[in-house]
């Protein structure tokens, strides 16, 4: 049989979890789901987090944005559809996207795109739409991608 946890040790656990790393309110229902937590012990606990602001839907996403562009080399599509599916929407969601910085999704773009080029000939039409799709895949948007692989085909030209 599993251990049935108290809302209280619950706490304790889900406030090391959030001090470790951002966490979302989703995820932190999800979790106490999984430990068969009732309904109104859950909201308890969330709202102590919100309270002691280890939880806070608009930092998390905020911290989401930036490592998936600067660590997963991810575009604005894919963040946005992984931000939703965390149940970040509205001003969170906005300003979350907003707050990217352009340099670093500049560069993410770039090494998405070159690790990709590295194994294309991109003198092929059939090869740079292959690198298109890959760019967009990778969420990325369609004038970000244009951009990048016209500045590769130069390179290969020059």
């Amino acid at each position: 049989m599993k251990r049935q946890y108290t809302k209280e040790e619950m706490l304790v656990k889900m406030a090391g979890l959030c001090a470790k790393s951002e966490q979302c309110e989703a995820d932190i229902i999800k979790k106490l789901q999984a430990k068969q937590l009732p309904g109104r012990d859950i909201d308890w606990v969330l709202h102590e987090l919100r309270e002691r602001k280890f939880v806070d839907n608009a930092r998390f996403a905020a911290a989401y944005a930036r490592d998936k562009v600067r660590f997963s080399s991810w575009g604005r599509l894919k963040i946005r559809a992984g931000l939703v599916s965390k149940r970040i929407l509205g001003t969170a969601l906005k300003d979350a996207l907003n707050s990217i910085d352009h340099e670093d999704y500049e560069a993410a773009v770039a090494r998405a795109a070159k690790s990709k080029a590295a194994h294309l000939d991109l003198t092929t039409k059939e090869d740079r739409i292959k690198l298109y799709r890959h760019l967009l895949s990778r969420g990325f948007e369609s004038p970000s991608a244009v951009a990048i692989i016209r500045k590769l085909v130069n390179e290969q030209a020059d």
